[in-house]
């Protein structure tokens, strides 16, 4: 019996005891959920139609049904740990960081060398995922980098060569003519051709199905309001009650301060708002487009995944509030001189979280090592999902993940301050 479903209060309604029954027996291999109150266990539909489920138990709970939390939990339940999924909306949704339909996913990177294994593997794990749900869940896609500063663009091809491809380096004139691009003599490109574009949202619905086939539970619009911890055991309490676990995992997205400032942990974390927008695209082909002139800001194109011939681009960076005529205005300039688009069709707002040095965090809390969170993964976390996820649960189990993840330690910043506050 992985969840107990513990009833207090005197609630006269008679729904409740569907809704008990739902809950609970979601959570439960036996048909009939076993419900316990402090007089002992309930198993009358009467007398449970007066009770109100108020408490869930669970070896690990995970906070945040974005794509990293859901991976998580999944590898979790698989290694045999009953594990409740809880977001404050009813995942999925499109309200943080992993909603929308279509994502890059490439071996080229700009990151840290550990990184590389993990990109590989995780192209791995999302084939396998594929094959489980038998659903394509990554299509093969070209990814066409180029930039105006010929050393970034090499320094993404020595990257795709240590993962054992080889760039496709082409002329501006060959680009122009496959691509019916305007790129002009001063841009350097290759073509990336294990990259492709990721089917996010049919990403994210695998994930989560197959998390509750394995007998996880997933419970929306569950916003927490506490966390209290001790020797082996952690408290969340929100709204809808209070779930009681060994261990518990923090996958906040741009909640990520809210969520970790309360607890102690205080990083320096910039949640960000942009834009995405979607071009009605005549002539370019199933391909990504990547240009690394700046360091500090790519500039991204996709095919949108979505009805009709339609590509997303986004201007990889954000003025914090998500400006649409800043963002729209860069974006234009930049169809207009290189891109073979049409007109704008519509907009999607987008949410990534960033850290000083633009790579993600994984650690545990000081003073509660059954605490782990995850967190600012600037937009790279859904490719890599289904490998950190994996790390995460090697983390909570005390498994050795095969992964070097030294560089993406909270202490590699020199302002983070813990304060034990539980």
């Amino acid at each position: 019996m992985p969840y107990v479903s513990t009833l207090v209060s005197d609630t006269p309604t008679p729904r409740i005891w569907s809704r008990i029954k739902k809950i609970a027996g979601k959570r439960s291999r036996t048909p009939t959920p076993v419900l316990t109150t402090n007089d002992g266990a309930i198993g009358d539909a009467f007398q449970a139609a007066n009770l109100l489920v108020h408490h869930f138990n669970a070896d690990v709970v995970v906070v945040g049904g974005g794509i990293i939390g859901a991976c998580a939990a999944l590898s979790l339940q698989q290694a045999g740990k009953n594990t409740l999924l809880l977001d404050q909306y009813p995942p999925p949704h499109h309200k943080g960081s992993s909603g929308g339909k279509a994502r890059i996913t490439r071996l080229a990177n700009f990151g840290p060398p550990q990184l590389m294994a993990m990109l590989e593997d995780a192209m791995a794990r999302w084939s396998h995922l594929s094959t489980l749900v038998q659903e394509e869940l990554v299509s093969p896609a070209p990814m066409l980098v180029v930039g105006q500063k010929t050393e970034n663009v090499e320094k993404m091809a020595r990257s795709v060569e240590k993962s054992g491809h080889k760039p496709t380096w082409l002329t501006v004139a060959q680009t122009n003519a496959k691509y019916k691009t305007r790129f002009t003599e001063d841009f350097t490109m290759f073509e990336d051709h294990s990259a492709g574009v990721m089917r996010a949202d049919r990403c994210l619905h695998a994930v989560l199905k197959l998390f509750r086939e394995c007998g996880g539970g997933v419970e929306g619009g569950w916003k927490v309001d506490a966390v209290e911890a001790g020797d082996g055991w952690v408290s969340v309490r929100g709204p809808r009650g209070t779930v009681t676990a060994q261990h518990l995992l923090l996958c906040p997205g741009p909640w990520a301060s809210q969520l970790l400032q309360p607890l102690g942990i205080h990083l320096p974390l910039q949640p960000l708002k942009t834009k995405a927008f979607l071009y009605k695209n005549p002539s370019f082909p199933f391909a990504c487009l990547l240009d690394v002139t700046s360091l500090r800001s790519y500039t991204y194109a996709l095919p949108a995944m979505t009805p009709g011939s339609v590509m997303k681009i986004e201007p990889g960076e954000s003025d914090g509030e998500g400006d649409t005529a800043f963002l729209r205005e860069k974006v234009a300039k930049y169809v207009s001189r290189y891109l073979p688009f049409g007109r704008e069709e519509r907009e999607e707002e987008c949410w990534f979280t960033e850290s000083p040095d633009k790579e993600f965090i994984l650690d545990r809390h000081p003073h509660h090592s059954n605490i782990v969170y995850a967190i600012g993964f600037s937009g790279t976390g859904f490719k890599i999902a289904p490998t950190v996820g994996f790390i995460l649960a090697c983390m909570l189990t005390g498994r050795d993940p095969g992964f070097d993840i030294t560089p993406f330690g909270a202490d590699r910043f020199s302002t983070t301050r813990f304060k034990s506050r539980l």
